[in-house]
């Protein structure tokens, strides 16, 4: 019987785990024999999904149509050139911003900019769209963020994603 086992145990001296006997008293004697043939590749990593995930019981509108097959980027918000100034000085976070109709866009705030400094920066990426929507942050159970005076830091938002509810 073969085993292909890994040979940094045995350069340290020690018993590799597939070779250990029931009885450690007893000894083991390995015999390597170096041959010229080229390893076995290893297997391609499976890719996760990468799609535009949607919640259950949403209230959203019905989602765009999805991307074709020879798209690989997932549907994403352009963000608007005249929007609120990020002070690279001051510590800063990127947020995640799902919208409802689908798409995310990913924006960069300082960690005093508050939620309100959110919805104007949703409102003027969609200038044709409703404004009378909720914020939500991601998790279970989802936070809703009515407090539009709030910090992204107050709120922890750093790093984080926030769902828009219609």
């Amino acid at each position: 019987m073969r085993f292909y086992i890994s040979l940094q145990s045995i350069k340290k001296s020690e018993c590799p785990k597939e070779l250990e006997p029931a009885d450690r008293r007893s000894s083991v004697h390995v015999n390597l024999i170096k041959k010229d043939m080229k390893c076995p590749e290893q297997e391609k990593r499976h890719v996760p999904f990468q799609g535009v995930g949607r919640t259950l019981g949403s209230t959203s509108t019905p989602a765009a149509p999805e991307p074709t097959v020879g798209s690989t980027a997932p549907a994403t918000a352009q963000t608007p050139s005249e929007d609120l100034v990020v002070d690279d000085k001051l510590p800063s976070t990127s947020i995640q911003i799902r919208l409802a109709d689908g798409t995310r866009m990913i924006a960069q705030f300082n960690l005093h900019h508050t939620i309100n400094d959110i919805h104007a920066h949703i409102d003027a990426s969609r200038p044709g769209n409703a404004r009378n929507y909720q914020l939500q942050m991601m998790g279970f159970p989802p936070k809703v963020l009515a407090d539009r005076s709030q910090t992204i830091e107050q709120a922890g938002l750093a790093n984080s994603v926030v769902l828009q509810k219609l």
